[in-house]
C-alpha cells in the first residue's frame, strides 16, 4: 500500500507539520519509551535485592512482575507506533520525491535541483533518520524485554 501523493510538488503547511510530528515520534518518543522502560524496570527490580544481592523476605514492590511486564508492553506498544509513524513519513516523502522525478523532463539537464526537490530531499533524509532510530529502539526494547524474561534476578519470587 503506497501513500497517496498529491500532484503539486510543494508541501503544504499541514503536511510539513505532520511530517515534523512523525519525525519527532521517531527521534524523541521512541527512545523516551525505551529509557522510561529501562528506568522503571531497573528500579522495580532493584527493590527485590539488598545491597549484597541477598533475597529479601518479601518483595519491595507488590506484583513486581506485573509492573515489569506491563511497563515493557506499554513501552513496546508506544515505540512500535512511533516507529510506524516515522516510517510512514519517510514513505510519504519517498513517494513524493519519486513523483517529482517522474514529472521532470529527462532530456533537460539541470545543474541545481529546484527548490521543491531540494526541500523534499532534505526532509526525506530527516524522515529516514527518524525511521531508523524509531525502528532501532523497537529492537532495543525487544532485547530488553528478552533479558527480563530469560534472566533470573536474585529474587526468590522470580
Amino acid at each position: 500500500m503506497h501513500p497517496r501523493v498529491p500532484t503539486d510538488e510543494g508541501l503544504t503547511q499541514v503536511e510539513k507539520r505532520r511530517l515534523w510530528i512523525y519525525a519527532g515520534a521517531g527521534f524523541f518518543i521512541s527512545p523516551g519509551a525505551w529509557l522510561l522502560q529501562v528506568i522503571v524496570s531497573e528500579t522495580v527490580s532493584a527493590q527485590t535485592c539488598d545491597a549484597m544481592t541477598t533475597p529479601l523476605r518479601s518483595p519491595g514492590v507488590t506484583h513486581m512482575h506485573t509492573w515489569l511486564y506491563a511497563t515493557s508492553a506499554l513501552a513496546l506498544a508506544i515505540s512500535i507506533v512511533c516507529a510506524a509513524l516515522s516510517t510512514y513519513g519517510f514513505a510519504l516523502l519517498h513517494a513524493r520525491q519519486n513523483s517529482i522525478r517522474a514529472q521532470g523532463d529527462p532530456n533537460e539537464l539541470k545543474e541545481q535541483p529546484r527548490r521543491e526537490q531540494e526541500e523534499i530531499s532534505r526532509k526525506r533524509f530527516i524522515a529516514l533518520c527518524s525511521a531508523l532510530i524509531g525502528c532501532g529502539f523497537v529492537v532495543g526494547l525487544v532485547f530488553t524485554i528478552l533479558a527480563e524474561v530469560f534472566l533470573d534476578s536474585c529474587s526468590q519470587w522470580h
